[in-house]
């Protein structure tokens, strides 16, 4: 994503560059992910995500095409299939599916910008520290 998507990397990665406890993302440069077992959803937005999300499809079904409404794109993802695309300005949603359908979805907080500056508000109070210091 660094190389491909430099734009969409630099905006993705500052707040996971400074987790409580010099902690990694394990979806770096996520912030977090969700696993989808089985699941068809419905139209919707993810209106607190920022920026771009990944889909990584574990699949071995019939059906379960992911659906991008405003663009008006209907994607027959496999399994290993990855896509990436702003979740907080397109309407998404799956198809129903027959067999074994899973997704992990890696994605960012828009609060999360709060706690670049500030780390929301106890940047610098006397009992938090956003790195640890051994004594």
């Amino acid at each position: 994503m660094h190389s491909l998507l430099p734009e969409e990397y630099s905006i993705l990665k500052p707040w996971v560059d400074v987790l409580p406890g010099n902690e990694v993302s394990p979806v770096y440069p996520f912030g977090g992910f969700v696993i989808n077992i089985n699941v068809a959803t419905k139209a919707h937005r993810d209106t607190g995500d920022l920026s771009l999300c990944l889909i990584l499809v574990i699949s071995d079904c019939e059906g379960g095409e992911l659906c991008l409404y405003e663009p008006g794109v209907v994607l027959e993802l496999k399994n290993g299939d990855i896509v990436l695309f702003d979740s907080a300005a397109l309407t998404h949603f799956n198809l129903h599916f027959k067999g074994f359908r899973a997704s992990l979805v890696m994605h960012s907080d828009k609060a999360a910008e709060a706690w670049i500056g500030s780390r929301n508000g106890w940047k610098d109070h006397v009992d938090f520290r956003s790195t640890y210091i051994p004594n």
